[in-house]
């Protein structure tokens, strides 16, 4: 199933699932590609956890955007 592409505004932040999107990878995908569970990217992109520093370089290295690009959502509570 090919993934619809997010449209990026310049200089404004972006998801980090909307960067992985972008990127043309799927959350198996990127997770297997960097090292980690699904479940664990699943959480950063939710704004469940954070990656370490080294790990965000990593991903957006993968991800091919600049780490001042990535926005990262608090985890929401009702």
């Amino acid at each position: 199933m090919k993934q619809k592409k997010i449209k990026v505004i310049p200089n404004e932040p972006i998801s980090l699932s909307a960067a992985r999107v972008n990127a043309g990878f799927t959350v198996e995908q990127a997770a297997e590609r960097l090292g980690i569970t699904k479940p664990t990217l699943i959480n950063y992109e939710k704004g469940n956890t954070s990656p370490t520093v080294d790990k965000l370089e990593e991903i957006c290295h993968l991800y091919g955007c600049r780490m001042e690009s990535i926005s990262f959502l608090p985890k929401q509570t009702n």
